[in-house]
């Protein structure tokens, strides 16, 4: 049996540590939505009617780094590539709870994703995995609206047509909910990368939207929702040992503007992990290993009102990163109402 030098050692623990952090963030995989199948655009708001809505889409990723607690990349010959389709349901209930309205959601995923961390150590940190990719529930959504007139889809309100887009409500959308990462992927705790993370990650979350009156073209719209993460133990991780990644915050948003059935604009996620990961292979470093990204880029949706769905396509790429994986992200999302 091979030894490992102690510090050839050290730089395997540390990267267990890098690479699970990383999965554990990668959030927008699971977290499923409210209109438009993304959590930025309308992050608070619910559809207008009630009743059972299709959900899902496709993401891709493409990420060539791996950085470190400086930003800087750790190996030479880092590659991450993700291909992934979502489907689930989004059941809008019918009447109001505590003054407001509330949805349930549960999405799941399959796909396929080749990593390679490096091929330059003595040990292999690299594989390729298809299969089943944890699920996400929101077991509840919670929306209130304070809208200047009467909320779309009341009655008396115009319905919508093929020649006609009723404007969208102006406002304030106040959101809370409980989300939950259900660990049925396929995991393979004796390589990286498996598309399953093997543990619960519970998520509560608040969001808010805030649409202007027209100032440029049809209204201007802020809209954002907060996951607090609290990953719970892993047991079996990469490596066969038990291991908890830090609890962490992630914020998806948007500025977009509307025009007839068009929004459009910037969307960004932020991911900050706020406490060390823990374990008996857990090797803190001087910030703990903690995982920090922003990502931004543009975000475009557009509404089939007459057809009760939307559909969306956002880029972000990573514009910061620490202890996590740097690339670009692609996203195509859809909601459409069924019954």
């Amino acid at each position: 049996m091979e030894m490992q030098s102690p510090s050839l050692k050290a730089t395997l623990l540390v990267l267990a540590g890098v690479v699970a952090g990383d999965m554990a963030n990668a959030a927008e995989f699971y977290q499923t939505t409210t209109p438009g199948a993304t959590s930025d655009i309308r992050a608070a708001e619910l559809p207008p009617e009630p009743g059972f809505y299709a959900i899902g889409g496709v993401w891709g990723q493409w990420r060539d780094s791996l950085s470190d607690g400086n930003g800087d990349a750790t190996f030479p010959d880092t590659d991450d590539r993700l291909l992934q389709g979502q489907l689930g349901g989004l059941y809008v209930y019918p009447g109001e709870f505590l003054g407001g309205r509330m949805a349930s959601s549960l999405i799941f995923a399959y796909g396929k994703h080749d990593l390679t961390i490096t091929d330059s150590l003595p040990v292999d940190l690299s594989d390729k995995h298809t299969g089943s990719f944890d699920a996400y529930s929101d077991l509840f959504f919670w929306s209130k609206s304070w809208y200047e007139g009467p909320p779309p889809g009341s009655a008396g309100q115009p319905v919508p047509g093929p020649d006609f887009i009723p404007p969208m409500p102006v406002g304030f959308t106040l959101g809370l909910g409980l989300g939950v990462t259900i660990p049925i992927g396929t995991f393979d705790g004796s390589t990286v990368g498996s598309p399953g993370f093997n543990n619960w990650v519970l998520s509560p979350n608040i969001a808010f939207t805030y649409r202007t009156r027209p100032i440029f073209l049809d209204g201007t719209e802020f809209s954002t929702r907060i996951f607090y993460n609290h990953n719970f133990e892993r047991e079996d991780a990469t490596g066969g040992f038990n291991y908890r990644d830090g609890d962490y915050i992630s914020a998806d948003f948007a500025i977009t503007e509307r025009y007839d059935r068009f929004q459009f604009g910037l969307a960004g996620n932020i991911k900050w992990q706020i406490e060390d990961d823990t374990g008996s292979l857990a090797v803190p470093a001087a910030d703990g290993q903690r995982h920090k990204s922003i990502r931004l880029g543009p975000i475009l949706a557009i509404d089939f009102p007459e057809q009760r769905s939307t559909v969306s396509l956002k880029f972000l790429t990573d514009v910061y990163s620490r202890n996590a994986f740097d690339g670009n992200y692609l996203q195509l999302s859809f909601i459409r109402k069924l019954w």
